[in-house]
């Protein structure tokens, strides 16, 4: 496959570079420990052992994550990460130490030429993002356009896995800074870039309240407009949702800022529209009635 496919879309700054961690949060005692003291000394003695262990193997793991190396050293060295990530306490030393050179290194490596590795790679993203979310909060536009980036794989397993970091990722962080990076990739990308952009808009809709979504329709219908017009019938059915999700916030407040679009547009998500309050009405009256107090 061609590797300029798997470019990220804009460049994005080592994570070392963008310095976005507190000081405080650095140096503020970890959950893990405080559980380890509450369990006695014996336990909190077995985690500091299991966690230096892991400490002195990074240098080896992350050396072998690095651009050159040989794809099976690559993959075993992801394996262990991702098992690392899965046993050790959420603020282990080795996180405060060590968490941005192995989420680079994994992000880095979703453009490597062989598949194999691409695959352990979003796996062990995916299993650090679950492990620690409050930690990705500081990378967040980083972390999201290099995940939107490996749509454009090959593989299939990776896009799934890519959909899924990103729907815990948009899940997790405040609405307003995912719509920031999503915007301006739904206005220049394609699909299926595009159609993953629109896609997780319609996520994010439902948690923004009315007044702010109706501040963001200038910036947020231009490109979902543009993206109507696309060759591909799964992004203009992901604008459709899109447009379906901000009507079930605003009502007919969204209907004036429908203006360009076509009388066949317009009637097509006017039908997806009536689809989904009927649905949804008939999930209501299905919903068990409340016991009648005697």
């Amino acid at each position: 496959p061609d590797a300029a496919k798997r470019q990220p879309l804009r460049e994005a700054p080592p994570l070392e570079q963008l310095q976005r961690a507190s000081a405080s949060e650095r140096s503020a005692p970890g959950l893990g420990l405080q559980e380890a003291q509450r369990g006695g000394e014996a336990g909190a003695a077995r985690a500091g052992a299991h966690g230096n262990e892991w400490l002195g193997l990074m240098p080896t793991l992350l050396r072998a994550l690095s651009p050159g190396q040989q794809p099976q050293a690559q993959r075993d060295s992801l394996t262990r990460l991702a098992k690392m990530t899965a046993s050790l306490d959420r603020d282990d030393a080795v996180w405060h130490k060590h968490f941005e050179h192995i989420l680079e290194a994994e992000l880095r490596l979703l453009e490597s030429e062989d598949e194999r590795v691409r695959e352990s790679a979003i796996a062990a993203a995916k299993e650090l993002l679950r492990a620690q979310q409050a930690r990705f909060q500081h990378f967040t536009e980083h972390v999201m356009l290099r995940l939107l980036s490996a749509h454009r794989d090959t593989c299939r397993d990776v896009i799934l896995m890519a959909e899924e970091c990103l729907d815990l990722v948009v899940a997790t962080s405040e609405p307003r800074r995912c719509l920031a990076v999503l915007i301006p990739v739904a206005a220049r990308e394609e699909a299926p870039v595009l159609q993953a952009s629109i896609r997780l808009i319609s996520r994010i809709v439902p948690r923004v309240g009315a007044g702010e979504l109706e501040q963001l329709l200038p910036q947020l219908l231009p490109p979902l407009f543009d993206a109507f017009k696309s060759p591909s019938a799964d992004v203009r059915k992901a604008v459709v949702f899109a447009l379906v999700d901000m009507y079930l916030v605003l009502g007919d407040a969204l209907t004036p800022h429908l203006s360009e679009l076509s009388t066949s547009q317009l009637k097509l998500v006017t039908i997806y529209i009536n689809r989904t309050a009927k649905a949804r009405s008939e999930a209501t009256d299905l919903q068990p009635s409340a016991p009648i107090a005697t």
